[in-house]
């Protein structure tokens, strides 16, 4: 298998093209074969195929095309696995030497080496056949952002080579050969003075005095007419020594500099550089490692990262690698007046030894001195605070020696470069930081309130460093007081704040650079979701703009590091990021834009929580009634949002609990509690129990104030269940009752029915079976005459197991198979589960031992479906206690042991008492009578303290009765 690039791609595959696919396809491939055994990011590939205007289905395009040459390198029989996918990209790994490009290399530098050791005849054979491997210019043909660029640097590899042909013919003594060569090749590239050079060397060498002083005329009349200014330095010398009637010999690398050394120029470095230990290693491996085109790496990162210490850090430890000098550019893109282009050149120029009117008036020619200049240089270039792409495009060196390094707000997509990001500092590289500017001994003196600063600093450099500033200008100052001065978010930014840096004042020249709809929508977010990550949908609901419009926005936001990336399509604000846009909401939206904004928003967000509450599976109460939403995204993106529900309301949990308590807040209790009743489904289900609380108690609050009796309904009866599953059993009869109360009044028969249910299950675990039974036959009749299949099962389910109790095994058995029938017609997985498991535990108590663990291992399953601990626990534990009876108790010991740390986890104290009992029978199988004795204290103190007298009973009679009992006598498996 052969690569070829120079020339038209292609593939061979035996000697026979491979037919590479289309277009964008073919450009990919190069691409890959360009950073060969290197990783290529997505947003690179995007970048060099598209440049900086991606279709919106780019990224979709590239898993195709990576898709479509896996095909082809696997149809070829070179396997696959030559393209892989690495956490970085995507990486290719040709064979060796299957390459032509890296041929090429070898032999040039074979030559090299050749011409060194002074066989010239060797060298010559070599690079002719090394420039044999041409077939037309680099990657003809192909058409993609990168390829224009990409050619022009493969062409000045390939006239060094010729260059270097030359040298050899010279040293051979047979110089005459390539004058036409020479000659043809000079016509080609007029501005380049290296072939030029050795054109007119080759004619006064061969007695062509006067051809070579018309070569020398015809460079400066071009050099003049296209740049402004004379010829180099080489060429001159070589007239005057032509005119002199001297035999120059070869060039070397000392005569083919143009100009003087230029030094480093480099602003100093930071006194105590700090943390980046991986990104530092990263990019001076991008700047020390030879490569076949030149160096140029974005360094990108949120306003106040660091990004200019660390370039500046990082250029002055690669200074080893460009001898030739550094240079150091301030291009101000995130202020007003951005350094236009011609200006940039101009001034460095002037770096490089350039001075008045050296420097050509137009910015083209200027740009052609400059890259002229580079090609014969080693030079690191920083240019720092870079606004975009088209900026530095032209600045970027034309062939390999050469460095660029720039920073950026944003990522520069458009151009061919490495790139690294700069986030906060870790906690600890942030508080070394404020330790090198206020002394270690005062951190060591209160490293609490030091964690606490840079934690308030968002773990930012410059505010920490402002932060150092102003704690060592005020010795006096303790720590814990600038801490406590932090503590207050409306006065943070104006802590952050000493002589001439300021935190606000970064963020500012921030801001000014983003558009009027991306600047509105930071504003919006940061006022609206000011909490954890935010969704990218987000947006388009507080701009009331179309999807595609907000992906625009959400790109030019993340593009500038306002949006940090928090998970696929997700975002999070930076802290003081967000208090800078908040504080700017309050002054630059109206307050009606706010609270349209806020209403759309909730809106979108109701929308998407009844669409997951219907595919989630329904509490219950029955379904939350669909009503109309003051917002929402269109049909395709909502239901694709929600396919997977319980991952989206995992991804969304934060933000849905700012929408309960903004919507709360500002008096819409309907809306609150229309968000937070399915949302107690997902909080069981993930035993998020203080979320439950903290948003049901929040909109109650709300909703008594408000006089809202139909949202205080529906809190009562989900905070009743909350108390319940925690086992406050007082509190969740409250609850209930009260609810029960407001159902009645408002002819809810559907919130009476869920009631009762409760009330039901509570008297039952209190031992009260008689008034269980009244409460579920009651609920039972609404359920049914309403249709709510769930609230009919949980009804029956309590019925069934009052006959599990009095040992009624048959009547128990036929309750929950009706219960089964009826959740699977249904759909309700938590109705099959709590069948399953009580259809094991009937078959159990009638000795069908079989038949039961059968039914514990589905009701196990059905919880595992769920995603819900508990449910799998409550299963899990019936089989222990069956694995017990059966004769094998540390099996049982070890289920229940699992149950029981489940149950500690979810704060289920119920269920740990019932897993200790369980763990007492156990102990008394294997005849550990003392161990029984602690399981049975730690359970009956937890069923005293719960309240629930029937289970106490239960675990002081197998107390008392403990040493009476045999090994085979359990109490309660």
């Amino acid at each position: 298998m052969k690569f070829l690039m120079l020339g038209e791609l292609r593939m061979l595959v035996g000697g026979v093209p491979a037919a590479l696919g289309p277009p964008k396809q073919q450009a990919l491939l190069a691409l890959l074969l360009l950073r060969r055994n290197r990783p290529v990011s997505m947003s690179r590939i995007i970048a060099g195929i598209w440049g900086s205007t991606p279709p919106a289905t780019a990224r979709a395009q590239v898993h195709a095309h990576v898709a479509g040459l896996r095909g082809l390198l696997k149809a070829t029989g070179a396997g696959g696995d030559l393209l892989s996918t690495v956490p970085a990209g995507y990486l290719l790994r040709p064979p060796p030497n299957s390459v032509d490009l890296d041929v090429f290399d070898d032999q040039v530098d074979s030559a090299r080496q050749l011409l060194d050791g002074g066989r010239s005849g060797a060298a010559i054979t070599t690079l002719r056949e090394a420039l044999r491997l041409w077939r037309g210019t680099g990657l003809d043909g192909l058409r993609a952002a990168f390829t224009a660029e990409t050619a022009e640097q493969l062409g000045h590899r390939r006239l060094a080579a010729f260059e270097l042909l030359a040298d050899a013919y010279q040293a051979a003594h047979r110089d005459a050969e390539l004058i036409p060569e020479l000659d043809e090749l000079s016509a080609a590239h007029p501005l380049h003075e290296g072939v030029r050079h050795r054109l007119m060397l080759a004619l006064h060498r061969n007695g062509r005095t006067a051809d070579a002083l018309r070569v020398y005329r015809e460079g400066w009349h071009v050099t003049t007419r296209e740049l402004g200014i004379e010829p180099g330095i080489r060429l001159r010398e070589l007239e005057t020594a032509i005119l002199q009637g001297e035999q120059p010999g070869r060039p070397t690398g000392a005569v083919a500099r143009i100009a003087p050394q230029i030094g480093c120029r480099l602003p100093s470095d930071v006194p105590a550089f700090v943390g980046r230990a991986q990104e530092r290693a990263r990019v001076l491996s991008w700047l020390s490692t030879p490569c076949e085109r030149p160096a140029a790496v974005v360094v990108s990162g949120p306003p106040g990262a660091g990004k200019t210490a660390f370039a500046v850090h990082v250029g002055r430890a690669a200074r080893a690698h460009y001898p030739d000098g550094q240079l150091f550019l301030q291009m101000r893109g995130s202020s007003d007046s951005p350094v236009p282009v011609a200006d940039a050149v101009a001034t460095l120029l002037r770096g490089l030894g350039f001075a008045g009117a050296a420097v050509p008036e137009q910015e083209a020619e200027r740009l052609a001195l400059y890259r002229a200049v580079l090609a014969e240089r080693r030079v690191l270039i920083v240019l720092d605070d870079v606004a975009g792409a088209a900026e530095v495009r032209g600045l970027l060196p034309g062939s390999p020696g050469s460095a660029l390094l720039m920073t950026s707000r944003g990522a520069l997509a458009g151009i061919d470069a490495d790139r690294v990001r700069l986030g906060p500092l870790s906690s600890g590289e942030a508080v070394s930081l404020l330790a090198s500017a206020v002394g270690d001994d005062r951190v060591a003196a209160d490293p609490g309130s030091a964690v606490r600063i840079v934690r308030r600093c968002g773990y930012l450099p410059l505010a920490v460093r402002i932060a150092g500033a102003r704690l060592t200008g005020n010795s006096q100052r303790r720590l814990a007081e600038l801490n406590a001065a932090l503590r207050d978010q409306r006065r943070r930014l104006d802590e952050l704040a000493a002589e001439d840096l300021e935190v606000r004042t970064v963020l500012a020249s921030a801001d000014q650079c983003l558009s009027a709809p991306a600047r509105e929508a930071y504003r919006l977010l940061s006022m609206l979701l000011p909490a954890h990550d935010l969704a990218g949908w987000t947006v388009a609901a507080v701009l009331d703009a179309p999807t595609s419009c907000a992906e625009r926005i959400v790109d030019e936001l993340a593009g500038m590091n306002v949006l940090l990336p928090a998970g696929e399509g997700r975002y999070r604000l930076h802290d003081l990021v967000r208090l800078y846009g908040r504080e700017r909401a309050l002054v630059d939206v109206p307050a009606g834009r706010r609270r349209a904004a806020a209403e759309r928003l909730r809106g979108a967000y109701l929308d998407l929580v009844m669409r997951a509450e219907r595919e989630f599976g329904v509490g219950f109460v029955g379904p939350t009634p669909h009503r109309a939403v003051a917002w929402s995204l269109p049909e395709p993106l909502a239901r694709k949002l929600v396919a997977d529900p319980v991952a989206w309301f995992e991804a969304e949990r934060v933000p849905l609990g700012t929408m309960v308590d903004g919507a709360a807040r500002s008096g819409a209790t309907g809306t609150a509690a229309r968000l937070a009743v399915p949302l107690a489904i997902f909080y069981e289900s993930r035993a998020y129990f203080d979320d439950w609380r903290a948003t049901h108690e929040r909109v109650l609050e709300a909703a008594r104030q408000a006089g809202d009796d139909e949202a205080a309904m529906a809190m009562l009866r989900n905070l009743g269940e909350l108390h319940t599953i925690q086992d406050r059993y007082a509190a969740a009869v409250a609850c209930f009752e009260e609810a029960l109360a407001h159902a009645r009044r408002l002819r809810d028969l559907k919130y009476q029915a869920a009631a009762l249910s409760g009330l039901g299950h509570l008297h039952r675990l209190t031992g009260d079976n008689p008034r269980a039974t009244s409460c579920f036959a009651q609920a039972e009749r609404l359920c049914a005459h309403l249709g709510n299949v769930p609230g009919q099962v949980y009804a029956m389910y309590g019925v069934g197991v009052v006959h599990l109790q009095h040992r009624r095994w048959a009547e128990a058995r036929a309750q929950f198979t009706t219960c089964l029938r009826l959740s699977r017609r249904a759909g309700y997985l938590p109705g099959e589960a709590q069948a399953l498991r009580c259809l094991g535990k009937a078959d159990q108590g009638d000795g069908r031992y079989a038949s039961a663990e059968r039914h514990f291992r589905k009701a196990e399953k059905a919880g595992q479906r769920l995603g819900d601990r508990l449910v799998e626990a409550y299963a899990v534990q019936w089989l222990g206690f069956l694995r017990i009876r059966l004769g094998d108790p540390a099996e049982g010991a070890r289920l229940l042991h699992g149950c029981l740390e489940v149950y500690r986890d979810c704060g289920q104290r119920f269920g740990q008492a019932m897993a200790q009992a369980g763990l007492a029978d156990a102990a008394m199988a294997t005849g550990q009578t003392g161990t029984a004795r602690h399981y049975l204290i730690q359970a009956q103190r937890i069923w005293e303290r719960i309240g629930s007298p029937y289970w106490t009973e239960r675990a002081r009679s197998a107390l008392a009765t403990l040493d009476e009992r045999g090994p085979h006598d359990p109490a309660f498996t």
